[in-house]
């Protein structure tokens, strides 16, 4: 009896931290995206967001059922087994060759890939303990308090309405790096016009070197008396930052301190556009024609002469 009320209590403990790991990814599920970028296992960027939501589907699904006493015959258990396994397999995996820093298991605390695997096998042993009660372990009340099936369809419908009311909610509010007139041939650039102190710039018209840059990065600020040399070259083309804030205020002071000769525009806490628009590289500029890129260079500021060879290229080259 003690047994079983202890391993309840358990079950309960780990399904209410599911959905609790599970809120701030529906709160914020663009930055979450872009942290699962850092597992480096998914080549396609527009995908981020649907793992993202799968993600969210899956631990408000198990969370709930576990809040609920939802086993399945075990099924339950099998399946929150096998999504710790999976994950701390690709935390290893990501923390091994790329260096992961911050698994985004738990969003809104900063958690190294040790402390998330110590975490996961914890969590993975409390977990064998409440299944073991309370699936396989036989005792007197084991029929008795066996739910009915009707009661058993009921917390399945709550769990995967919760799940996909979540994921829906989460869908809505992905940010996309397109403009209306994709369809027409518009590039990810053509949304952007920008109204600034030094003139009107509409990106989606005629040709532009866009810097793409965080205001927090320090190599962003260091390539600025580069970027300003470049600008200022042989009537070259304008040059229209693109700039992701990730708090307010932060472009103030980036231009304050770096002094840039070249207008700049605030992305503001969008972190999906701005990983979207730039490389691996937290620093991009990128030329572009009509809204769509035309050459790009990361982690460096290319001469006048690169500028203008991409610009009119003896051959078809479109990429860096």
């Amino acid at each position: 009896m003690k047994t079983r009320f202890a391993a309840r209590a358990v079950e309960i403990v780990l399904g209410v931290y599911l959905v609790a790991s599970a809120l701030p990814k529906i709160a914020d599920i663009n930055r979450f995206s872009v942290q699962m970028s850092a597992y480096q296992v998914i080549p396609d960027r527009s995908m981020l967001p649907v793992f993202a939501c799968v993600t969210v589907f899956t631990e408000i699904a198990l969370g709930a059922a576990l809040t609920l006493g939802l086993r399945l015959r075990g099924l339950t258990w099998l399946a929150y087994h096998g999504m710790l396994l999976f994950f701390s397999a690709l935390i290893v995996y990501a923390w091994a060759y790329h260096g992961l820093e911050d698994c985004g298991c738990f969003p809104l605390v900063k958690m190294t890939p040790q402390v998330s695997l110590v975490k996961n096998v914890l969590m993975v042993a409390a977990g064998l303990f409440a299944g073991w009660a309370l699936c396989l372990r036989k005792t007197p009340e084991t029929g008795a308090r066996a739910g009915t099936f009707t009661a058993s369809a009921l917390k399945l419908a709550v769990a995967l309405m919760l799940a996909g009311a979540a994921a829906a909610y989460s869908w809505a509010h992905v940010e996309q790096v397109s403009t209306p007139g994709a369809a027409d041939g518009a590039g990810p650039f053509a949304v952007f016009k920008i109204s600034t102190e030094m003139g009107d710039f509409d990106l989606g018209a005629g040709e532009y070197l866009v810097p793409i840059m965080s205001m927090s990065c320090e190599e962003c600020m260091a390539k600025v008396p580069e970027l300003n040399r470049l600008a200022m070259e042989a009537g070259l083309l304008p040059m229209v930052g693109l700039c992701f804030e990730e708090k307010p205020g932060e472009m103030e002071r980036f231009r304050n301190d770096t002094m840039p000769a070249f207008p700049l525009y605030s992305l503001g806490n969008r972190p999906l556009v701005y990983y979207g628009l730039r490389g691996d590289d937290p620093f991009r500029i990128t030329l572009i024609r009509d809204g769509q890129a035309l050459h790009f260079w990361d982690g460096r500021v290319p001469d006048a002469e690169e500028v203008m060879q991409a610009l009119y290229p003896d051959e078809g080259d479109s990429g860096a």
